[in-house]
C-alpha cells in the first residue's frame, strides 16, 4: 500500500479541523453572563431573595430560598452590564427591602450585601 495516501488523508483532516475551528470561533457566541453575589450579612435566615431583570426580549426572575446568616450565593444573569436589576430580600418577620443595582456599565460582577438596614451594591470586577 502506498504510504502517501494515509499521510494525505491525515493532512486533509488536519486542514479541515483547523478550518472548522476557525469557523466555530468566528461565529457570534452568546454574551457572557453577568454575575451577582448575594450576601446575607444579617443574623437571621432570609426565607427568599428575588432577583428580577429584563430587556425588550427577555424577562427573568430568580428566587433564592433559605439564605442562611453570612451565607453568599453567586447567580448568573443573562443580562448586559449597566441595564440594572432588582433585588428584593424578604425577612422572616414579613419585612421586605429592595434595590435596583448593577447600573455600572464597566463591571460584569456585582456583590449585593443584604443588611438589616438595606441592600448595598458593590461592583467587584
Amino acid at each position: 500500500m502506498n504510504k502517501r495516501i494515509p499521510l494525505s488523508y491525515a493532512l486533509l483532516f488536519l486542514v479541515i479541523g483547523i478550518a472548522l475551528t476557525v469557523f466555530w470561533f468566528s461565529l457570534k457566541n452568546p454574551m457572557k453572563p453577568l454575575y451577582v453575589e448575594i450576601l446575607n450579612n444579617t443574623d437571621t435566615t432570609l426565607p427568599s431573595v428575588i432577583i428580577e431583570h429584563g430587556s425588550a426580549n427577555l424577562q427573568e426572575k430568580i428566587s433564592l430560598v433559605q439564605l442562611k446568616p453570612h451565607e453568599s450565593r453567586i447567580v448568573a444573569l443573562n443580562h448586559k452590564p449597566g441595564m440594572g436589576f432588582n433585588v428584593a430580600a424578604n425577612f422572616a418577620n414579613g419585612e421586605k427591602t429592595e434595590i435596583c443595582g448593577g447600573k455600572s456599565k464597566d463591571h460584569w460582577f456585582f456583590r449585593e450585601t443584604i443588611t438589616k438596614f438595606g441592600i448595598y451594591t458593590t461592583p467587584v470586577r
